[in-house]
């Protein structure tokens, strides 16, 4: 086992996943097509709805892909979300495993939410070595199952971030404008 850390211990997307976030918002700039009267030029509500409720999807997907960040501190861990910081007190989360998606389940948590989003585990047996979402699975359970284990330091806002919501509605209105602009 390992000791505690002194500061909050932070996972978050890499540059992969930003990547691949851009990469998602360009698709979806070049692929979208919007429904007859789903334009300012030519507006009708429904359509104008519809195509503004794909630019948020999409915005909000593109935040959960690169933006993501699990906080673990003294207290518990600290879950970036579209409209909050969802936090688990360690008295509440028996385990942590990595699911097959890549997502971090919180098992023990009345609502398990789920965070992250790492390679699934079962790539681990393609690269032959255990992946990041495995070994921070396996690093929270430690510090769930043992306090000695867990940051001595509470984590402050730069830590844990903030919700997706203050850059997901931004985006999303970027990518309206852009898809407006460019399938006139």
């Amino acid at each position: 086992m390992t000791t505690g850390h002194t500061e909050p211990q932070v996972w978050r997307a890499g540059w992969p996943a930003r990547v691949a976030a851009a990469v998602s918002c360009l698709l979806f700039l070049a692929f979208v097509e919007r429904p007859a009267g789903g334009t300012l030029a030519d507006l009708r509500p429904g359509a104008v709805f519809f195509a503004a409720w794909t630019s948020l999807v999409a915005g909000w997907l593109c935040c959960r892909v690169g933006l993501w960040r699990v906080t673990a501190d003294r207290d518990g861990v600290h879950i970036r979300r579209m409209w909050t910081v969802t936090f688990l007190p360690w008295s509440r989360i028996r385990r942590v495993e990595l699911r097959r998606d890549g997502l971090l389940e919180f098992v023990g948590a009345t609502e398990t939410p789920l965070a992250g989003l790492f390679l699934p585990s079962w790539a681990d047996g393609l690269t032959g070595r255990r992946g990041a979402g495995s070994r921070a699975a396996q690093r929270l359970t430690e510090m769930a199952r043992n306090a000695d284990l867990r940051p001595r330091a509470r984590a402050g806002r730069a830590s844990t971030g903030s919700a997706f919501v203050s850059r997901a509605l931004p985006l999303a209105i970027a990518l309206f404008a852009v898809a407006e602009w460019t399938h006139r």
